[in-house]
């Protein structure tokens, strides 16, 4: 595989700079504070007032990294166990088993048939069962296109891109961090978010078979720029691959799992315990259908805690900063400095304000539980002064952070799609920026919507 190129930024050492930055800031931000109500411990609209300046010296910030840590214990304990449950359901091969096999059945149809079914099937498996990994099957996507006579890129369009338009509605990972820090149930407003997922799949097959039609009738008009790719054949052979009733039966458990938890969670009330319970009986189940030991999925059980690990303590470092803001009273000073303006306009126009801002902030921290962890700590009380439902915001944040995934060189990923199939950034840019205005433009209205008609997500 060809090396990464691009900007890299240190994700840890982005977001302790932030933390220190805080800790300046309480010596120059003049103090102040909103009412709190005492039932539901969020801040009153319209209350905010000055009070006297109380700065954080740089040892307590640092000292509020362990605070951060026992109080986001929740949710970091459920981003952990969560890694060790997909780790276990990924390494049985089962997703990959299936989408070899599903390819290899569709490589003899026409553009029109294994362009949708492929933008389909990899947005809806990365939505319930895929992880970061996925992009590696753009080398099957470049295969695929070549064989139908298409560039490069629509090869990356039926992998790498489905994926990172499933990863945008997927109700795991990042999602259910910023539910956590936003105090909502845990998989609430699935059914909503599911909702949309389809309506993005949706937009993104329709945008990827349109690109395929208009390079399969004209070659010339590839994005490539060029047509040295026209007859060129991938020499990686998609091979024959056998229906594996138990790789199906995987993926069901897996997407039923959450459906579940997110059913029971609305009438049951299901939270953190039961949910756990339900992700280790699907992983173990998953991993004892494909026959294997006890050892075996314990032992990828392990990986999959380990590999979380990091993202945890981020979660941990992002809870940090909030304290050593609130402990400077600067948290609501910098939350009424955002909320003023918004206050003469619409609640939905604020909900579509802080959508926009995590579309940006997305390319400094390109790790979605990385960037609940800053920045869910002050969306949260600018949603409470607008008088916006935190799950609301909680759907800005994960839409903000997931589209431009597959713009920002920051995006190990994208880079990665991009070496396998040797497509240049900029050239990928023109087949992506239009797809990027058309979801963010429709997820805006989306947004407006949802805040308009007071949803909940319950």
């Amino acid at each position: 595989m060809p090396k990464e190129k691009g900007l890299k930024i240190n994700m840890l050492a982005f977001i302790l700079g932030i933390l220190i930055f805080s800790c300046v800031l309480t010596y120059l931000v003049p103090a102040g504070t909103f009412d709190i109500d005492k039932a539901t411990k969020r801040l009153i609209p319209g209350t905010f007032h000055y009070v006297a300046q109380t700065p954080v010296s740089l040892w307590q910030a640092l000292c509020n990294i362990f605070n951060g840590m026992v109080k986001s214990a929740k949710v970091m304990s459920i981003v952990i166990f969560m890694g060790g449950a997909l780790k276990t359901i990924i390494n049985t091969g089962a997703v990959e088993e299936f989408l070899n096999w599903a390819i290899y059945r569709l490589q003899k149809r026409g553009v029109a048939v294994i362009v949708p079914m492929m933008v389909i099937l990899f947005s809806l498996l990365s939505a319930y069962g895929g992880n970061d990994s996925f992009f590696t099957f753009t080398v099957i996507g470049v295969a695929v296109a070549a064989r139908m006579g298409l560039d490069p890129i629509a090869g990356i369009a039926m992998t790498y891109f489905a994926t990172a338009v499933g990863f945008g509605g997927a109700l795991k990972g990042r999602t259910l961090v910023a539910q956590g820090l936003a105090d909502v149930p845990l998989y609430s407003g699935a059914g909503c978010r599911t909702l949309w997922l389809f309506v993005m799949t949706a937009i993104a097959v329709l945008y990827s078979l349109h690109y395929c039609m208009k390079i399969k009738r004209d070659p010339s008009k590839s994005y490539m720029g060029d047509t040295e790719w026209l007859g060129s054949r991938s020499g990686v052979a998609i091979e024959a691959v056998r229906f594996n009733l138990s790789s199906l039966v995987v993926i069901i458990i897996t997407a039923g799992s959450f459906v579940l938890n997110a059913v029971m969670g609305v009438l049951k009330g299901w939270n953190y315990p039961q949910q756990v319970a339900v992700l280790m009986v699907a992983s173990t189940l998953c991993g004892l259908i494909r026959r294997e030991s006890v050892v075996k999925i314990c032992d990828d059980f392990a990986e999959g805690c380990r590999s979380m690990g990091f993202v945890a303590f981020i979660i941990g470092l992002g809870s940090a900063i909030a304290i050593t803001m609130t402990q400077g009273n600067i948290l609501h000073t910098m939350v009424n400095a955002v909320a003023a303006p918004l206050m003469n306009v619409s609640k939905g126009l604020g909900t579509v304000a802080m959508f926009w801002f995590n579309w940006f902030f997305n390319f400094f921290i390109i790790s979605g539980s990385g960037q609940a962890a800053v920045v869910m700590p002050i969306m949260n009380p600018v949603a409470d002064a607008l008088s916006i439902n935190r799950q609301v915001a909680v759907s800005a944040f994960v839409y903000g952070d997931a589209f431009t995934n597959m713009l920002f060189p920051t995006s190990a990923a994208l880079l990665g799609a991009l070496a396998i199939a040797n497509v240049p950034l900029k050239k990928w840019l023109k087949f992506v920026l239009p797809f990027l205005i058309i979801l963010t433009a429709a997820t805006s209205v989306f947004l407006f919507y949802l805040t308009e008609i007071g949803w909940t997500g319950m």
